[in-house]
């Protein structure tokens, strides 16, 4: 009944401050709490000896990686709910079961669609030595875990210093980079008191580099730096929520398809993959930021080979041995 309470407290705050949209949300979610995730055929061996890199979309923001022997999971939300507010409309795109070890789990930043403490609870059980990694600040909201806790200073992207603290850990190299968002739990707490949790990261191994943009908006100077700094292979970049998808973005909030294409143009890379959307109801119907990307990659065809779209579950394998 407390948990309820506070949530219903905090639901009640989030309506206050950002009016009749969000309102609709809420019902929408309600409305979907109603329903099973929608089944999906999954892939029941995702890791695999003859791969160097490969990326599947298990939904959202949540990608599993495998560069060569490393397997690596962003931003875990295996679970069917957020906060008990918002469910899946699909289910997640794996199974624990399948997986034979999880080496590192990346978090972005603090918000309940990022670090989702229930999924988190799901990986200890099964891989509780793994590689905790998260932005210096994001610990006062995780419970005390079994996992290897790895902090990392971000950058400060409000003066221009885009990388943050780089850190070798297993052979990997970690780099904190410039993310353009806000911090916080709740979401309030974050642009009332400032919270400044959250980061980019780049991902460097065996001569592969990987960026995953968390949530982010655009910057011109900071992306076109990370061109010219950065070989990178495969981005990981989020594409919603929109409501006006055809905005470039709403500024320290979200990325949305123009910009998502803007920053694959001025950072030089080779493959996108974009993600946050067709999970949940947020803003809009949970497809409409890839079919505004489908639409705008139709006027740009030279883009197309280098933007894959994935469905739930599907992997990409980029490189073979």
């Amino acid at each position: 009944m407390r948990k309820i309470l506070i949530n219903c407290f905090y639901v009640f705050l989030i309506i206050s401050f950002t009016g009749c949209k969000t309102i609709s949300d809420v019902f929408d979610n309600t409305a979907n709490n109603f329903k099973e995730p929608e089944k999906i055929k999954k892939i029941y061996k995702p890791v695999r000896d003859d791969v160097r890199l490969s990326v599947l979309w298990v939904g959202h923001v949540t990608v599993l990686l495998q560069m060569d022997d490393k397997v690596i999971i962003t931003d875990p939300f295996l679970t069917n709910n957020i906060a008990e507010l918002q469910k899946r409309v699909v289910e997640a795109g794996i199974e624990i079961d399948s997986l034979e070890k999880i080496d590192m789990i990346l978090l972005s930043h603090s918000h309940f669609d990022h670090t989702n403490l229930g999924s988190l609870a799901l990986l200890e059980e099964r891989f509780p030595h793994s590689k905790l990694i998260f932005p210096e600040g994001l610990e006062e909201f995780l419970p005390d875990y079994s996992f290897d806790f790895i902090s990392f200073k971000k950058a400060d992207e409000k003066n221009k210093i885009y990388t943050g603290e780089s850190k070798i850990i297993d052979g990997v190299k970690i780099t904190a980079v410039a993310a353009f968002h806000w911090g916080g739990r709740y979401g309030l707490d974050g642009l009332i008191w400032g919270y400044d949790i959250y980061t980019g990261y780049i991902i460097e191994y065996n001569g592969m580099t990987v960026y995953f943009a968390g949530d982010t908006s655009y910057d011109s100077e900071f992306y076109k730096w990370l061109g010219l700094k950065y070989s990178i292979d495969l981005a990981i970049v989020p594409i919603g929520p929109c409501k006006d998808c055809y905005d470039l973005d709403k500024p320290y909030r979200h990325l949305y398809p123009p910009g998502a294409l803007k920053v694959l143009r001025e950072s030089n890379i080779k493959t996108m993959v974009p993600v946050h959307f067709g999970t949940i109801i947020e803003k809009s119907d949970p497809e409409k930021p890839k079919e505004i990307l489908i639409e705008l990659l139709a006027k740009e065809p030279e883009l197309k080979n280098n933007v894959k779209i994935l469905r739930i579950g599907e992997q990409l394998i980029l490189k073979y041995k």
